[in-house]
This record gives C-alpha cells, sequence and structure tokens, in this order.
C-alpha cells in the first residue's frame, strides 16, 4: 500500500501495517505508482455512510440493477443465471470480495452496446490492458482464489476505505466520509496508466463516464433505502451468505460503538 497516504488523528494509533494486516501485505508489488491518470468524482448522499458501503461490499445487485450495461438479450441471460461470488474473506475489522465479470473484452462482442465495441471500454474500463509490469504475475492478495474466470477485487478497509482492482488492469478507490446519522459525502477516484494516444483517452474517458452513470443507478437507492429505514417500520433485516462482508462490517462497526462506549463509561466511573 505503498502509494497511499494514510492519516491517523488517533494520538494512540499502532503502526499502519499492522492494522491494515494480511490484506494489505497480500497486494503489495501491485503497480499502483504506474496508474497515474486520475478521474475523481464527489457527491453529497442522503444516507448513512454504512448503506453505500453494503452496496458495494456485494455484487448480485449488478446484473438486475446495472443491467443497462448490456444489450437487452444478454441482460436477461445473466439474470437466468444468477450470481455467486469466487472468493469471499475476513480479516479482522477488514475484508475482501472477488468476483467474475471485468474482463476484457467480452467473449462476444454483441453483449456490449455500440459505443463500447468502438471505443473498447465501457463500465469494467478500457478493452486493452496497458503495457507494464506487475499485471502478469500478479500478488498473491489479488485474485486469491486464482479463479481464471477472475474479473474484480473488492477491498474494505474499516471505517471508510475501499479498493477494487480490476482485471484489466485499472484501479478505484472510494471514500466515505460521514456528516450526519443521514448524510455522507461519497468520493471516487479511478485511476489509470497514462493514455498514449487518443483513443486511449478516449476509452478512459468512457469508462470515467460511465461509471459515473452506474454510481447514481447505487445512490438512487440508497437514499430510498435511508427514506424507509427512517420510517422505522422494519427495524430487522435478514443478510444471505453472499451478504457476509455487510455482516461482518456492521458487526465491527457495532463492535467499535460498544468498546468506545465501555472506555468512556470506565473513564467517567474513574474521575467520579
Amino acid at each position: 500500500m505503498g502509494s497511499f497516504i494514510f492519516v491517523n488523528l488517533d494520538d494512540n494509533a499502532g503502526p499502519l501495517t499492522e492494522y491494515l494486516g494480511p490484506l494489505a501485505k497480500g497486494i503489495e508489488g501491485y503497480p499502483f505508482h504506474e496508474m497515474t491518470e486520475v478521474y475523481t468524482y464527489r457527491a453529497e448522499i442522503g444516507s448513512n455512510w454504512k448503506l453505500f458501503i453494503d452496496a458495494f461490499a456485494e455484487f448480485y445487485h449488478a446484473p438486475v440493477l446495472h443491467q443497462g450495461q448490456y444489450t437487452k438479450e444478454e441482460a436477461a441471460k445473466i439474470q437466468k443465471y444468477g450470481f455467486e461470488a469466487l472468493h469471499y474473506e475476513l480479516v479482522g475489522p477488514h475484508s475482501v470480495i472477488s468476483t467474475w465479470g471485468g474482463q476484457a473484452p467480452p467473449a462476444d462482442l454483441n453483449m456490449v452496446k455500440p459505443m463500447d465495441r468502438v471505443l473498447r471500454s465501457g463500465l469494467f474500463g478500457p478493452w486493452d490492458k496497458p503495457d507494464i509490469d506487475g499485471l502478469d504475475a500478479l500478488p498473491p492478495g489479488v485474485n486469491p482464489a486464482r479463479a481464471p474466470q477472475w474479473g474484480i477485487d473488492s477491498f474494505v478497509f474499516f471505517p471508510n476505505f475501499m479498493l477494487l482492482l480490476w482485471e484489466p488492469g485499472w484501479y478505484l478507490t472510494y471514500h466515505y466520509w460521514p456528516t450526519a446519522v443521514d448524510k455522507h459525502i461519497f468520493e471516487t477516484t479511478l485511476y489509470f496508466v497514462p493514455p498514449r494516444n487518443a483513443r486511449e483517452r478516449l476509452a478512459q474517458e468512457l469508462a470515467a463516464v460511465t461509471f459515473k452513470e452506474y454510481a447514481l443507478q447505487d445512490a438512487n437507492t440508497l437514499e430510498a433505502t435511508q427514506t424507509m429505514l427512517g420510517t422505522r417500520v422494519v427495524n430487522d433485516f435478514l443478510l444471505c451468505d453472499q451478504e457476509i462482508l455487510l455482516r461482518h462490517l456492521h458487526k465491527t462497526a457495532r463492535d467499535y460503538v460498544s468498546d468506545y462506549q465501555k472506555t468512556k463509561e470506565h473513564a467517567n466511573g474513574a474521575t467520579r
């Protein structure tokens, strides 16, 4: 994780590498430093910050919510197949999920729309993998299951940082900054190897604007979810096995709050 700067305002913070643990250690050697072409988006979201992490910590919603990325016929076919991720892993407060999808170019060009075919790009990024070292022999923490159909690794580094590594050779990050119990600021940054010509630039531009469209689709459902939660009509929600990262996030957050409250109560008792 040497390409990132982490700031911890806690005076008693431990070593960063110790906190990030083996999930971060496992991706050391990935060529983050080569991907310096950056696109950034920022939005004020009307939902609790954990809801947006929930939305990105599972992938089975994508064939339904984001079916517009495919042709009508292909979308219907994918929905019929169903979905299961390739790998799930929980380590300390952090987690990772690997999924298929995202390979480029698609096996059948008729799966995608004409613009994607012309620019050789789309939601999953530019189709042509950059010619740089570090993408052929991936670190052990990237595609940890070594699945041949691997497309994306999505890491959740608690509390508010996510990192997605894409098989075609680019990555993006998410940050979630709580501003109220039902609001937060969402920031995302897409990183590519600098384009060598106009065609590569257009491929990256298409990936960036397509990503924004689908992020808006996710954000729309979040604000609706927050509105529903505010009614308190339903207080209990069942989470399926594919939502294990969601369960882990909320368990970890509750444990942190509980530990803080116990520490505060102990401190208050000691001063009486």
